[in-house]
């Protein structure tokens, strides 16, 4: 039987403009069976979504990066993951240099951080409705205290990206892991950071294994994540490449395809085992 279900957030259970649909949201408040989210978003990005699906179990952040339980206050950490500062300083410093025109930010428990207030920062900022942190990277990264969990790079074409990620490998920092999230963004999480591990955390202590349970992806970052679990579901709005990892493929985020897939699939398999 599937016994607990993971889902990443953007593109899978959130819609085009960021936001859950009403079907979705009951049918999780309806749902018997726990639920993690599993996002490369901040903490603070994904604390409406917990909210508004009532959720009290464990949820990841940074694509793995943070595990963390939801409070009304401060994320409360259970396991975490961040960046070696020295690398990130060398990565940034020459990502400025090289690359002046891509769109660089990055996070820590509780704050996003940018140097420049572009095209790239306010779109995240209209879809996460998150207000960045203005810092002269340079100077904040001599500070020995700071922790960061996420770089995010949005390019402005595809060729570009892929020219970045060239640049990052022939840096040959240690212990940094580059995901593709979307089209034009890329993602720099420490390499202990990824959907896999922190599904496998959070199991540890449930006395469930990842045959019991199902996981939602759409994006190359949820690959390994789908791949772990007996019941990988893939939005209809994946890539013909990751659909391919997929046991059942349902409707598209923006047709409520984790809701479908409930009734379904999930609702169905359990049935039928039980």
């Amino acid at each position: 039987m599937i016994k607990y279900i993971f889902s990443n957030l953007d593109g899978t259970l959130l819609n085009q403009d960021g936001q859950l649909s009403e079907k979705d949201i009951t049918a999780v408040k309806a749902s018997p069976l726990p639920i993690s989210l599993i996002s490369a978003r901040s903490p603070q990005e994904m604390q409406a979504t917990i909210e508004q699906l009532a959720l009290t179990t464990p949820q990841v952040a940074f694509n793995g990066g943070l595990i963390y339980q939801p409070t009304d206050l401060f994320p409360m950490v259970l396991a975490e993951y961040p960046l070696a500062t020295s690398a990130v300083a060398t990565l940034i410093a020459a990502l400025q240099s090289e690359f002046s025109d891509i769109s660089l930010s990055a996070y820590d428990l509780h704050h996003w951080y940018t140097q420049t207030i572009d095209a790239g920062i306010e779109a995240i900022a209209k879809q996460t409705g998150q207000l960045p942190t203005l810092i002269n990277f340079s100077d904040q990264l001599q500070n020995p205290f700071l922790k960061l969990f996420k770089i995010q790079l949005i390019m402005q074409t595809t060729q570009q990206r892929a020219t970045v990620v060239d640049f990052i490998n022939q840096c040959h920092l240690p212990g940094l892991s580059v995901q593709q999230s979307g089209t034009m963004t890329l993602e720099i999480t420490s390499h202990e950071a990824t959907k896999a591990n922190a599904l496998t955390t959070i199991l540890e202590n449930t006395g469930l294994t990842v045959a019991d349970c199902a996981a939602f992806g759409e994006g190359q970052n949820d690959l390994a994540m789908l791949s772990l679990v007996g019941h990988p579901i893939v939005m209809g709005n994946a890539s013909d490449q990751i659909q391919m990892a997929g046991q059942f493929i349902t409707k598209t985020n923006h047709h409520s395809g984790f809701s479908y897939s409930l009734k379904k699939y999930i609702t169905k398999v359990n049935q039928k085992v039980g």
